[in-house]
């Protein structure tokens, strides 16, 4: 790697540490939680809360030493997330202005890499996610044992891919890949990427451990992590590709996603998930945003299921740290023993689901 990224030492190189991190917290009303309506104090309600450690160090010739660590955790009790010190990022590698970026750890894959800003609940809908985030646009799931590797930018194109390792003698179980491609010309930007997630099922032996996709992931109900007749996953398949265009204060984004799951039960469910969304700042202080996403789903059995959700948001700056947000949800299900979910609330069960929270956010 030394020489791929041409090391040089040097008696002045320069260093830096950076603190970063994200404090969000909401009251929330879920209307047919398991049957209830619920009132809740509400971790994340914006952004999941985290705080992590950025550095680089100049080694001389245009290349960095850097590194990231990332800890996510519960703002309501102070519970780790997953039970990880650094379980939303962890990695360590190079850098060079013309040879590119590779760094090793824990890492987003290349959907959250590359398509997380064309999708509301990144921007301003909170939990607005596609149903049960299957996509990963919302983040939910990372690799273990990755290497990725990011070009620099060549005439608005940026190429990035990763490998996480199964890091077992079984090469082929619990392992993923992931590549992307964006492009940025003054106010538009585009990305299209892939993934595949080679998981650990309750069909395959164990390697949840050392395995690129560990137990944290999916720590919730999404209702698409078991077949039918409740089989595990065995593969995730995901592809997409999205834009977003400013207009000034006014922004447009939607994106398109492709989603194949394969279950032990040699049983299989395609998703497909549509967007569009649009936000502006009326004013300097306050942001509006809507989002509309339809999500097809068909079943290998023969079953089919749909979902509309609408997501509504207001935001008012406190200023550029800090903000007052109020979000409203709902989403419908259609389709045999279909229910409604709104990310990781408690399934309704019925075919709706509304979810208000407000609450607010601070960034540093």
């Amino acid at each position: 790697m030394a020489l791929l990224f041409g090391v040089a030492g040097s008696a002045h190189a320069q260093s830096s540490v950076t603190l970063y991190g994200v404090l969000s917290e909401s009251l929330v009303y879920v209307s047919n939680a398991k049957g209830h309506d619920l009132f809740a104090l509400q971790n994340g309600g914006m952004m999941p809360a985290r705080f992590g450690l950025r550095g680089s160090e100049d080694l001389g010739g245009g290349t960095q030493a850097i590194f990231t660590l990332e800890n996510g955790f519960n703002i309501t009790n102070g519970a780790a997330s997953g039970g990880l010190m650094f379980g939303r990022q962890a990695f360590v590698g190079l850098s060079n202005d013309r040879a590119g970026t590779v760094t090793l750890g824990r890492q987003y894959e290349e959907m959250s890499n590359t398509l997380w800003f064309v999708t509301a609940a990144n921007i301003f809908a909170g939990y607005g996610a596609h149903i049960g985030d299957n996509d990963n646009l919302f983040l939910t799931d990372r690799f273990n044992n990755a290497v990725r590797y990011a070009s620099p930018v060549l005439s608005g194109f940026q190429f990035a891919g990763s490998y996480a390792f199964s890091n077992s003698t079984d090469f082929a179980i619990n392992n993923g890949y992931s590549g992307s491609v964006t492009y940025t010309r003054g106010s538009m930007k585009i990305g299209a990427a892939f993934t595949e997630f080679n998981r650990m099922s309750n069909a395959l032996p164990s390697n949840t451990a050392s395995g690129a996709v560990d137990s944290s992931s999916w720590g919730y109900s999404s209702p698409f992590v078991t077949s039918t007749t409740g089989a595990g996953t065995n593969q995730q398949r995901m592809m997409g590709i999205g834009g977003s265009y400013d207009f000034g204060s006014f922004h447009v984004l939607g994106n398109y996603t492709n989603v194949l799951f394969n279950y032990s039960d040699s049983t299989g469910l395609r998703l497909q998930n549509l967007e569009a969304s649009a936000y502006d700042f009326v004013t300097p202080f306050i942001e509006l945003g809507v989002s509309y996403v339809y999500t097809h789903g068909d079943y290998s059995i023969g079953r089919a299921t749909h979902y509309n959700q609408i997501d509504l948001a207001s935001h008012y700056l406190l200023s550029k740290r800090t903000e007052l947000f109020l979000i409203g949800i709902y989403q419908n299900a259609s389709g045999p023993d279909t229910f409604a979910q709104i990310y990781t609330t408690s399934p309704s069960t019925g075919h709706s689901q509304t979810l208000i929270e407000s609450g607010i956010m601070t960034k540093f």
